[in-house]
């Protein structure tokens, strides 16, 4: 398949951004522009997703995409950065590829299913079936604050058209079939790298018990939440501890 990528900046160490379900590189342009003056950045579109092309998916082959781009890149190690879907992929690629990945940091994201996610899959799943404007209607509550979708109606609205346009349905469904199907907590164990996990203390996709599972499993790991946050964490002041955090632990 074709894989739209970005590599910039500079520095001996190397991060992977991996963006969450329905996104694509541009998502981590405010944190990666402030990261790239001392690290190489690689960021890239998953599967159907961005610009990169769609085919059928599981994790595992989400996982493998990202072994074959670092190799194509000649990139031996790197750092793992993942929102939500893209946290999934990393913990994936970590179990799988533990030779590949320096340190891990796991924002918004889940090692298993619990009933209040799966209920919010089918909830998606439901909209996505009718288009990306339902499915955008349906994620955006759980995704921002109330008063920062207040301050940014309009501007949100004419995401969601502009969006609509190019978003691949399909893409954006396996996603979500393969998230209700996730689980990996029995084998967190084997983790054995540096582990940072962020999360918005108001998240409702991605339940502040999931959290406590990945801190509890993942032997070297820190859990540090987000006042006044969903299920975005890169807004406002947020932005700048996340990069504090990761300079810390890279």
């Amino acid at each position: 398949m074709e894989c739209n990528y970005i590599l910039e900046g500079a520095g001996k160490d190397t991060i992977v951004f991996i963006h969450g379900l329905s996104d694509s590189l541009e998502y981590w342009i405010k944190l990666s522009s402030k990261l790239s003056r001392n690290y190489q950045i690689l960021r890239y579109d998953l599967r159907g997703h961005g610009k990169s092309e769609f085919t059928d998916f599981t994790m595992d082959d989400l996982a493998d995409d990202l072994h074959e781009l670092m190799l194509k890149l000649d990139i031996e190690k790197a750092s793992l950065i993942g929102l939500s879907l893209g946290g999934n992929v990393a913990l994936k690629f970590a179990l799988k590829y533990p030779e590949s990945v320096e340190n891990l940091v796991i924002m918004s994201s889940f090692s298993e299913v619990d009933d209040n996610l799966r209920l919010k899959f089918l909830e998606l799943e439901n909209a996505i079936n009718i288009g990306f404007e339902e499915f955008f209607d349906a994620i955006i509550d759980y995704v921002l604050p109330k008063d920062i979708l207040e301050e940014n109606y309009d501007m949100l609205q004419g995401y969601k058209v502009l969006q609509a346009q190019s978003a691949n349905l399909d893409g954006i469904r396996q996603g979500i079939e393969i998230g209700i199907d996730f689980n990996v907590t029995n084998n967190l164990k084997d983790i054995d790298v540096p582990t940072l996990i962020l999360a918005g203390k108001d998240d409702e996709i991605s339940s502040n018990n999931l959290q406590y599972i990945l801190n509890d499993n993942i032997k070297d790991s820190k859990l540090v939440f987000f006042e006044n946050t969903k299920h975005n964490l890169l807004i406002g002041n947020n932005i700048s501890e996340i990069e504090k955090l990761i300079r810390q632990l890279i």
